[in-house]
């Protein structure tokens, strides 16, 4: 069952009220009947099961009966800095990738970058970006929903500070055995994945993103469209940190010597 985000402000005396949206989706559309439970999470976070009370339009209310707080995570935030695609690759993009568990996502300009931001829009697109996290995230059963940033530059990233961070920049010119990052399992810091334009990294970002202290990797031979490396890459990074691999590490192995 989906989790539903509420504020702290919505809880009194151990009775949580619904506001408009989120009333009408579980009354109109999953049609919750009195008695029914929910699981509910808000910004502290708690997460709460909840029975409800009373299913009245713009009076739903639920009663709490068990709260949990978030337990204690060792897992580093992993941010994505993603080359901007199309609309509909982007917003797939982001669905997946917060049910993977990105801590936030940034779309990136590059110089291959063939879709270009609507200024007049920006607030609207970060809009939508943000209800599409928000929605996964309640199907996945996250604790938070990650947060989406309007685009930024290529060089306004890199001259970020390094903020006790690991950073990876993904290329098909990588070495396959290029990257060995040591990444213990209790690394307290944060991760940052940056995913090209499908028409690739120029030499000279490439040049700049290890001047940046970004690390290059490889994900195959293969080359892959911005949304699917982007997916590919979160996935590796969850895969080798949940199983306590001490080092995030190509795997193919070497032909050996002639």
């Amino acid at each position: 069952m989906p989790v539903y985000f509420i504020h702290s402000d919505q809880i009194d005396q151990g009775i949580i009220r619904l506001r408009s949206a989120l009333d009408h989706h579980l009354r109109t559309v999953l049609r919750i009947k009195v008695g029914e439970h929910i699981s509910f999470v808000d910004e502290c976070p708690r997460r709460y099961q909840a029975k409800a009370i009373s299913i009245h339009p713009g009076q739903m209310a639920f009663k709490i009966e068990s709260e949990t707080l978030r337990p204690t995570s060792k897992f580093p935030k992993i941010r994505l800095c993603v080359a901007l695609i199309k609309r509909d690759k982007m917003d797939w993009m982001v669905q997946k990738a917060t049910e993977l568990g990105v801590s936030s996502i940034s779309p990136v300009l590059t110089n291959r970058t063939v879709v270009r931001p609507d200024l007049k829009r920006g607030a609207q697109q970060v809009e939508r970006w943000t209800k599409i996290a928000m929605e996964a995230s309640q199907q996945s059963c996250r604790w938070d929903v990650p947060t989406l940033d309007r685009p930024i530059g290529l060089k306004t990233l890199f001259a970020e500070p390094p903020s006790n961070r690991e950073r990876f920049i993904f290329s098909e010119q990588a070495p396959l055995s290029s990257c060995k990052a040591d990444i213990e399992q209790e690394f307290s810091g944060s991760i940052i994945l940056l995913i090209g334009p499908e028409g690739g990294w120029t030499s000279t970002e490439l040049s700049e993103g290890e001047v940046a202290g970004y690390r290059p990797f490889s994900l195959g031979e293969q080359v892959l469209r911005t949304e699917t490396a982007a997916l590919a890459a979160l996935s590796i990074f969850q895969y080798e940190i949940l199983n306590g691999t001490r080092h995030i590490s190509d795997t193919r192995k070497s032909p050996p010597p002639s």
